[in-house]
């Protein structure tokens, strides 16, 4: 007999989240292998190979919604870069990809030494002299991890390191850091300055780098220091140095480098110019390249024009979404609780026959996947990952949606398990069901456009509504927003049957 409530049937991982980093990929190996390449990662996939063959000078520029999987996207070009020619050609087999594009691919890969860089994260990068670093640490690093000897000169570090061994520049530096900048330095002298940059890594070493720019800018230490036209130099020198084909430096996660730099681009225009006469090419990844410069930016169609136009798009597949979904809603595995649990899908799997139809139809998705994500109606799932997909925060994705367990505060998937059930008048997770979480109490997440459009719903003339006719209206302002981007062809008279 069927359980009162959905909450039964279903043991939900809060820590779930389907985000793949470089620990997650280097932790298992072969997973960038079962990455899909649905149409946007072939097309990040051929922009790529035209720079290598230098048919497009220019850089690349990834962006995406949340939850869209840039990251793995990214990470799997790099593996793909990086792997040999049997594990490429197996990839492009088994996913029966362009056998040109992989002969492309591999041509350009025989040619010569590609190192392949990847950094994640920007939000400490204030200024050139952090991207600076940045970029150079990185650099060295993917030397080392490859087991290339730099055969150029060394990087920034290295040279402050090298500088403060020589005892007179020690002293007078010391000098500066128990002197005028004891505060600065928290009381830290020049030895102990030296052990840290042997030691640190990550955001607390570009914090210290900081403090010496700022001792080196403010007594002209020449040495201490390199502006973004010395960083253009060393690239340059050390891909000749080394007989370099190219170096493709993918940055992920590079929106907050724009939101903490906006009044200061130009360092980085000079950097992204690299590619117009040298093989470096950066690979950026944000979430939307839309609002991240003013209109009135002088240097907005300058970087842009450094890049690769239309931009790489990552979109999350419709049948890919509903994997990513059906994964989320893990069930209790209790045998006995399991086997109740497929009684009962059986039934709402026959009451969404027609709704799955329609679904079938306009996306790849299959019987399986749709049963998986039951009880969630199937439009509702369809409408979720697009509606997702407008929010300018993780903080309402469409797995977040799934496995956030703040009950009546925010209405999600887990309140809904735990107050319906397969008994109830409507057992599945109808559309007008999205409106708490990603309206009421998600709004200010919005992009503008899309607020606007659903804040019609407040305006409009409900108070006189029945509870039933207030439903129907939320399902069709969504559906109004998003549906209309579908093949489904859903109208309001449509909506106010029972589906």
């Amino acid at each position: 007999m069927a359980f009162d409530k959905y909450r039964h049937y279903f043991d939900i991982d809060p820590d779930y989240f389907p985000a793949v980093n470089e620990a997650v990929i280097n932790n298992n190996p072969d997973m960038w292998k079962k990455y899909y390449p649905h149409a946007t990662f072939i097309k990040l996939v051929k922009d790529t190979v035209n720079v290598l063959r230098k048919e497009q000078k220019r850089s690349i520029w990834v962006e995406g919604a949340y939850g869209t999987g840039k990251s793995h996207a990214v990470l799997t070009l790099k593996k793909l870069l990086d792997a040999s020619e049997e594990e490429t050609k197996e990839y492009f087999e088994k996913f029966q990809m362009d056998n040109d594009l992989f002969n492309k691919l591999q041509g350009a890969k025989n040619s010569g030494e590609i190192l392949t860089v990847h950094r994640y994260g920007s939000s400490s990068i204030r200024g050139d002299h952090n991207l600076v670093f940045a970029i150079q640490e990185s650099i060295e690093k993917a030397f080392k991890d490859k087991g290339i000897e730099n055969k150029g000169n060394s990087a920034l570090k290295g040279a402050i390191i090298k500088w403060l061994e020589d005892s007179a520049n020690k002293n007078y530096f010391n000098s500066l850091v128990t002197g005028e900048y004891s505060n600065l330095f928290g009381g830290d002298n020049a030895d102990d300055i030296l052990e840290k940059l042997n030691t640190l890594s990550g955001d607390a070493l570009i914090a210290l780098m900081d403090k010496i720019f700022k001792v080196a800018d403010e007594r002209q230490i020449k040495v201490l220091s390199l502006d973004t036209t010395g960083l253009v130099a060393w690239i340059k020198e050390i891909i000749k140095a080394n007989n370099l084909k190219a170096i493709v430096f993918i940055w992920d996660e590079f929106t907050e480098f724009f939101n903490n730099n906006t009044r200061s681009l130009t360092g980085f225009q000079e950097i992204a110019e690299i590619s117009e006469t040298d093989p470096f090419y950066l690979i950026i990844v944000t979430h939307k390249s839309a609002g991240l410069f003013d209109d009135a930016d002088k240097d907005k169609s300058k970087i842009l024009d450094r890049f690769i136009k239309p931009t790489c798009i990552i979109e999350l597949p419709e049948n890919m979404a509903f994997q990513l979904m059906g994964a989320a809603m893990e069930k209790n595995q209790d045998e006995a609780v399991l086997d109740d649990w497929e009684m009962t899908v059986d039934d709402l799997y026959d009451r969404t026959y027609d709704s799955r139809k329609i679904v079938k139809a306009s996306a790849n998705i299959s019987d399986k996947e749709l049963k998986d994500i039951l009880p969630i109606h199937p439009y509702t799932a369809l409408l979720l990952k697009h509606i997702s997909s407008a929010f300018d925060s993780n903080q309402r994705s469409m797995f977040d949606f799934i496995k956030n367990d703040r009950g009546d505060e925010i209405k999600g998937f887990q309140w809904f398990i735990d107050n319906y059930g397969p008994d109830d008048d409507n057992p599945l997770l109808t559309i007008d069901m999205l409106w708490e979480f990603f309206y009421e109490k998600g709004k200010e997440y919005l992009s503008h456009d899309i607020r606007s459009i659903l804040d019609c719903y407040s305006r409009a003339a409900t108070k006189q509504l029945s509870n039933e006719e207030k439903k129907y209206y939320r399902q069709f302002f969504f559906c109004k927003q998003y549906l209309k981007k579908l093949a489904i062809r859903l109208n309001f008279l449509f909506l106010m049957k029972r589906i």
